[in-house]
């Protein structure tokens, strides 16, 4: 598994790439934590890398959208190839997170509206 982090304004992207299965889901977990104790409360997770997810990934994903809905923030997911669209749509993921098609969408949802 890979995991790269950007800071883009008020929101830290977090593009995973490759397999999120039992042996490295805990590293996503403590990435995620690590995170979640530096104040980060608007996510986006790019999934546009990822080659295989299990149970245990979507269970990190799970979480991390609890923990931070709690804390008045938000996760989004962009970028699902059709494999991972399909897992969160059987999942019922896709009522829990919005989910856009470029990590700039995803970004950019997070911007204030002017009225």
């Amino acid at each position: 598994m890979r995991i790269e982090i950007v800071e883009s304004q008020n929101v830290v992207v977090v593009a995973i790439g490759g397999d999120v299965d039992t042996t490295t889901a805990s590293d996503l977990h403590t990435v995620f934590d690590d995170l979640v104790a530096r104040g980060v409360r608007n996510f986006v997770i790019d999934l546009g890398d990822i080659a295989f997810m299990d149970s245990s990934g979507l269970a990190a994903l799970a979480k991390l959208y609890k923990r931070i809905r709690i804390g008045r923030g938000d996760v989004r997911l962009c970028c699902l190839p059709p494999d991972m669209r399909r897992i969160i749509e059987l999942t019922r993921f896709d009522r829990v997170f919005a989910i856009f098609a470029t990590r700039a969408e995803a970004v950019a949802s997070f911007a204030p509206k002017s009225e």
